[in-house]
């Protein structure tokens, strides 16, 4: 599969650069997650009928788009007016706030959008920004707020801050009469331990990993891509991007501004990559679902020509994600949500193959290659400039020798 690096728009965008800093320029954006409007649907929407099958037996889920939220001077003012104090009442907020100082609408309306969508495929099982009345007379169960991309999580945890700041919503919480779930398809693991610090507790749930450019990188690789960032734009106040984030992600409806100003910044005649965070230009390079990224990911980290055909068959899928869950290890991922970003693999499938290689005993509690694990790895490179040797059906697993044995 062809690199990022070597599309049409990604040259032009290159050509601007020196020869040494084209180099670590073009590292830098083989780096980025790249998520159609596809897979950005389909992983929410798992995660929707994830928490559905959590609480279906309970009320109907409520949900909500991110949004900004209101202050007075220096409190978050509740997210249905006047209910700070007392019984609120009223209609739920408008699904996509608008500004007509600022007419653009953001994520949030592709958000507003996919919730309508699935609220009207499961009828009165959900609801769509429903208000206090709504909520009261449905007996709704969890609120579930929805973003495609928590950076600093300042956003998100605001908003909880805003349903905290209703008396009733407070109220049903104190009697764990309602729960509280945040739903995107990723996010930075700063921000999402931010959002997780609100007082209403909420429950994350992402699909997958942010690739970052401190869990991207190891030196010096790493310190060459910030000093690439820095000096283009020259001294932006976030050269990593918004929090210092240095996210590297970009979904096929625009950039998150966590991402670094040199990938979607302007200044004099120099044109950013994604400009002004539109990713329109680009638009042909985003792999119609999450498969192209982890063939890729599978031809890179593991040299696996043809990495595709091995991922049609099952077997072949689960040796070559299992061996990228390893790869990514011995890479210096040392979480989950590293280790996903690092491979590409959903953080589901990336849970269940942790769990299936500490019982081989090929990782430890820590997230660190034992010496089984090294042993497989290293038999793996041996073998990579010839054919990969698959599980077949005498020996249904080529590699779990020790889990046989179990």
């Amino acid at each position: 599969m062809p690199r990022f690096s070597d599309s049409e728009v990604a040259e032009r965008w290159l050509d601007r650069f020196s020869e040494t800093d084209r180099e670590i320029a073009a590292n830098l954006i083989d780096e980025v997650l790249l998520v159609s409007g596809g897979e950005l649907t389909s992983g929410i929407t798992r995660l929707f009928d994830k928490v559905q099958a959590e609480h279906g037996s309970q009320g109907p889920l409520a949900f909500y788009a991110e949004r900004e939220v209101k202050w007075d001077k220096s409190q978050v003012l509740p997210i249905f007016p006047g209910a700070r104090n007392g019984r609120a009442v009223g209609k739920g907020p408008q699904p996509i706030p608008f500004d007509p100082n600022r007419p653009e609408v953001g994520s949030e309306g592709l958000i507003a959008n996919l919730i309508t969508s699935y609220c009207r495929q499961h009828g009165r099982q959900m609801l769509n920004h429903p208000g206090p009345d709504l909520l009261r007379g449905r007996r709704a169960g969890p609120i579930v707020i929805v973003a495609d991309f928590i950076g600093s999580g300042q956003r998100v945890w605001e908003m909880l801050e805003a349903f905290r700041a209703v008396a009733t919503v407070r109220s049903w919480r104190s009697y764990h009469l309602i729960d509280f779930y945040v739903v995107a398809y990723s996010g930075t693991e700063e921000g999402l331990r931010h959002v997780r610090s609100s007082r209403l507790r909420p429950k994350v749930l992402t699909v997958t990993g942010c690739p970052t450019i401190d869990t991207a990188f190891r030196k010096p690789a790493r310190e060459a891509v910030r000093q690439l960032c820095r000096t283009y734009p020259p001294n932006h106040n976030w050269p990593l991007g918004y929090g210092w984030a240095g996210a590297l992600i970009a979904f096929e409806h625009g950039v998150p501004n966590n991402a670094p100003p040199i990938l979607h910044r302007g200044w004099g005649k120099w044109a950013p990559l994604f400009q002004r965070r539109s990713t329109v230009s680009a638009m042909g390079e985003f792999p119609s679902t999450n498969r192209e990224e982890l063939a890729a990911r599978a031809e890179q980290l593991l040299r696996i020509r043809d990495a595709e055909i091995y991922l049609s068959d099952s077997r072949g899928r689960r040796w070559i994600k299992t061996m990228l869950v390893l790869a990514a290890i011995e890479a210096g991922a040392r979480s989950r949500a590293q280790i996903s970003a690092h491979s590409r693999l959903k953080l589901e499938t990336v849970r269940e193959i942790v769990d299936f290689t500490e019982i081989a005993r090929w990782t430890t509690r820590k997230l660190t290659l034992s010496a089984l694990g090294r042993s497989e790895l290293r038999r793996l490179k041996r073998r990579r400039a010839r054919s990969p040797v698959l599980p077949k059906p005498n020996k249904p697993f080529y590699y779990p020798t020790q889990l046989r044995a179990r």
